[in-house]
């Protein structure tokens, strides 16, 4: 009889799952006996169904403006003033749950579900991770066309000795991978932030490979070469070649969009129609420094 390995679901329960139970459970109380030296009163069918079959984690990813993440808005931000208070030791009248809507349930990001796209659509979410019901982290995400970004995470403050974080980290990279093949050209999970001086942004650098942007010519470079550079200075750039800068730095006041009076127009068009002060070039050049003339091609700055 020739040998085979077959991939059954336990959740839900699949059929295959159910027919095979048993025998399953029959090699885990073999092993634990002979491998690990448990009893068989230990390791009773219970005991194997809740361990590995019917775990008492869930993680269930919510959109920030669905009637599920709604249904559990409270529990959410009790947790977060709790991590807040523990571990940033912040005081509870520093967040208001308007205050908290603001820094992670409200998004600038509509909703949107495009043909081709991820089951969910792109937009804000927040992945929630429940132990026997109670929910103990989230992670607020976006998901975007190219990426998963993660905005950040809280997590009940007694469970800190699990590396939550990291876990969540994890289930993010394989979120990425998921929706991968729905749409390829969602490929890269970016992680925000890396301060090298800050303990609590390290443990970023340990994902391999990583890379960081080079704040001077926006090119991406191991996070292996740059971690002793910023061991130096906390400010520096990745790239060593000199002569290299951003591809999106020459400026083009003139193809800069605006919007004024509801009407959409160049700057050399807005300009032209109107008496403007001297102020108003230095603000509109600023914005296409800061945003790079790929975006201020495509982005209304609204003009009053």
């Amino acid at each position: 009889m020739g040998r085979r390995v077959r991939l059954v679901r336990s959740n839900p329960p699949s059929q295959e799952l159910e027919q095979t139970y048993q025998e399953a459970y029959q090699v885990y109380l073999k092993y634990q006996m002979a491998v690990h030296g448990d009893s068989a009163e230990k390791c009773t069918l219970h005991q194997y169904t809740r361990f590995l079959v019917k775990s008492p984690l869930k993680v269930v990813l919510v959109a920030v403006a669905s009637p599920e993440f709604k249904r559990s808005a409270d529990e959410s931000y009790a947790l977060f003033v709790r991590y807040q208070f523990h571990v940033h030791q912040e005081k509870d009248d520093k967040w208001t749950y308007p205050a908290f809507e603001e820094f992670l349930v409200d998004s600038p990001l509509a909703p949107w579900q495009p043909r081709g796209g991820p089951p969910q659509g792109y937009g804000s979410f927040h992945q929630q991770y429940w132990l026997s019901g109670r929910l103990v982290a989230v992670g607020v995400i976006d998901i975007l066309p190219r990426c998963i970004s993660s905005v950040y995470f809280y997590y009940d403050p007694d469970l800190g000795h699990l590396s939550l974080g990291t876990y969540a980290s994890l289930r993010e990279l394989a979120l990425t991978q998921s929706l991968y093949h729905h749409a390829p050209s969602l490929q890269y999970y970016y992680m925000g932030f890396y301060i090298q001086t800050c303990p609590k942004m390290r443990y970023k650098a340990g994902y391999t490979p990583s890379f960081l942007l080079c704040p001077e010519t926006y090119q991406w470079f191991p996070v292996e070469a740059c971690r002793p550079k910023l061991e130096v200075n906390k400010y520096c750039r990745f790239n060593d070649d000199l002569a290299a800068t951003d591809s999106d730095s020459e400026l083009n006041i003139n193809e800069v969009l605006v919007l004024r009076r509801h009407v959409a127009m160049p700057y050399f068009l807005y300009a032209s129609k109107y008496q403007l002060e001297p102020e108003d070039l230095r603000e509109v050049e600023q914005y296409a420094r800061l945003v790079g003339m790929s975006c201020a091609r495509r982005m209304l700055l609204v003009r009053n």
